[in-house]
């Protein structure tokens, strides 16, 4: 596809455009768009509705979706509530920072912050510093490593589906993973990484994202006496049939002061401790993730 049609078609399909496309036929025409990936001839692009924000364009489930639908292409529903506690932060913890799109959100949101991403595959890992060089961000440490709830692991092997792209967005960790089987299955690919202890990833740190396919309920187990002496704010992801972290997640709220919400187009709501163990967030909020912070501290 030549450009100049596709950045045409961009701006006429991105929310807010102005232009009178019915929603059945804009979900048609995106569906083919997003089957035939970014156009070749494209080698970097500037988000539609924030071009001060600039990407590569490779294979990319994330980066297909930025190139068509910019902001709103990959989980609108989180993005303002992590640039508002990235202000509010004074120490930052990206766990699984893929290309790196929250860590620029996040740095550039607040760009005095110590901010630290984590990404074990080594591509990702790659496009992440290439991003982060690209928006101007030079706050962001980028460890190439998986954090681990083993202290004494040096090396993991990080799985990877034969359906994934070139950056992964289901990488995982074998050992006791809560992935779900339809996620996890026809792996062609086993990557020895570094490991790191998730605990000194998380000392002194008042904010962290957690989005690690199906290891959350081992790294918040953890890191569980810092959780109860310091509440951080925690951003998690929530995959369906995660048993044992929607345990520990009503646990934190019923035992360690931690209010938990979920994230919607409208806004936060509040998620009580019983509702953990069977909401299904993309289906109700249309995010996978929900946030946790102190009950005490007041939402931005």
């Amino acid at each position: 596809m030549p450009i100049g049609l596709a950045d045409a078609l961009r701006r006429a399909l991105a929310p807010g455009s102005g232009a009178t496309v019915p929603a059945r036929i804009r979900r048609k025409v995106l569906r083919g768009l997003y089957r035939g990936g970014i156009p070749r001839a494209v080698s970097r692009f500037r988000l539609v509705d924030n071009p001060d924000l600039e990407f590569v364009a490779i294979d990319s489930q994330v980066l297909e979706q930025l190139y068509w639908l910019g902001e709103q292409g990959w989980e609108p529903e989180l993005l303002p509530w992590w640039r508002a506690f990235c202000r509010r932060s004074t120490s930052v913890l990206e766990l699984g920072t893929n290309i790196g799109y929250f860590a620029v959100q996040g740095a550039r949101a607040a760009p005095g912050v110590r901010y630290v991403a984590v990404e074990p595959h080594p591509v990702s890992a790659g496009i992440c510093r290439t991003h982060l060089a690209l928006n101007s961000v030079t706050t962001v440490e980028v460890l190439e490593a998986a954090a681990v709830a083993d202290a004494a692991a040096s090396t993991v092997a990080l799985l990877v589906p034969a359906d994934q792209a070139a950056t992964p967005t289901v990488a995982f960790l074998s050992p006791d993973t809560e992935l779900p089987a339809d996620m996890a299955r026809d792996v062609d690919a086993v990557l020895d990484v570094p490991a790191i202890d998730v605990r000194r990833l998380t000392e002194g740190v008042d904010l962290i994202k957690m989005d690690v396919e199906g290891q959350e309920h081992l790294l918040l187990a953890a890191i569980r006496d810092q959780l109860r002496e310091r509440r951080p704010t925690l951003f998690v992801e929530v995959l369906p049939g995660t048993v044992q972290l929607r345990a520990l997640l009503a646990d934190l709220c019923t035992a360690d002061g931690y209010r938990c919400y979920g994230l919607s187009r409208q806004g936060l709501v509040e998620l009580e401790a019983a509702q953990l163990a069977t909401v299904r967030l993309m289906d109700e909020y249309g995010c996978q993730d929900v946030l946790l912070c102190a009950a005490d501290v007041p939402l931005p």
